[in-house]
């Protein structure tokens, strides 16, 4: 299971009026990421996720994960 304290994203001005429903988003995204075994981070630096500025909610969530996840990944 994984567990996140806090989560900071940092949105360009145009997804900002969208940051509640994507951070949600996120978070639902993330709770699909498997995680092979315990460990604990005390932090987690992802590099700017590129989406396309027409990207739904979902998709720009999706991309926040699949960066978490391979910054796991990096970490265990």
């Amino acid at each position: 299971m994984l567990t996140i304290d806090r989560l900071r994203l940092k949105l360009p001005p145009a997804f900002r009026d969208r940051a509640g429903e994507i951070a949600r988003l996120v978070a639902e995204e993330l709770a699909t990421v498997p995680v092979a075994s315990d460990f604990h981070l005390d932090r987690l630096v992802v590099p700017p996720v590129e989406v396309h500025p027409q990207a739904t909610d979902r998709d720009v969530a999706r991309a926040v994960a699949v960066a978490v996840g391979a910054g796991l990944v990096k970490k265990m």
